[in-house]
């Protein structure tokens, strides 16, 4: 495979209906920013294969690709690794110009001008496969709020902030929930 390839020219494959190809690439690197973090993934370049087909109605277009999000933990800063499978899928259809309003039912964001932008969409799968947050591993128990340390690798003396008395009834019925099951 050579260097990263970001955009396919769909008039130099064609397909006849009913015809598909696949391609297996790679793409440029993927980078994020989440939560004013950098991340980044590994490999720098993921390998995508992407099929494409053919119909009387149009381009049928399916990427699949796996990778690894490298970057700070949200809960302690540490690093962390986020494994990202995509399989992802999008259509096209014949006979759209660019005067038409896009439509998602007819239109893929990530063709234009005969092209599929394979690098922005494989971007924009990624970060759709990750979690709500990212952490260092599930336990994670963050920093101490008051002197910073990493409570995942040593204890502080800190004294535990006062609780708001109003949230106590919901406090017991969610230690009640946690009791039964």
């Amino acid at each position: 495979m050579a260097e990263g390839v970001a955009m396919v020219d769909l008039r130099s494959l064609d397909l006849s209906s009913g015809a598909g190809t696949r391609l297996d690439l790679r793409v440029p690197p993927v980078a994020l920013r989440l939560g004013g973090q950098d991340y980044t993934t590994e490999p720098a370049e993921p390998e995508v294969r992407l099929d494409v087909s053919r119909s009387l109605a149009g381009l049928h277009f399916r990427l699949r690709t796996g990778a690894v999000l490298v970057g700070p933990c949200w809960r302690c800063v540490g690093p962390a690794r986020v494994e990202v499978v995509v399989d992802s899928s999008e259509f096209q259809a014949d006979g759209r110009t660019g005067d038409d309003p896009f439509d998602e039912d007819f239109d893929s964001a990530y063709v234009a001008a005969n092209a599929l932008d394979v690098g922005l969409w494989t971007r924009d799968a990624i970060a759709e496969g990750l979690p709500a947050m990212i952490l260092c591993r599930g336990d994670c128990a963050g920093l101490c709020p008051t002197c910073g340390i990493d409570r995942n690798v040593a204890t502080c003396d800190c004294a535990q902030p006062a609780t708001d008395s109003r949230w106590d009834a919901l406090r017991e019925i969610s230690e009640r929930l946690a009791g039964q099951e």
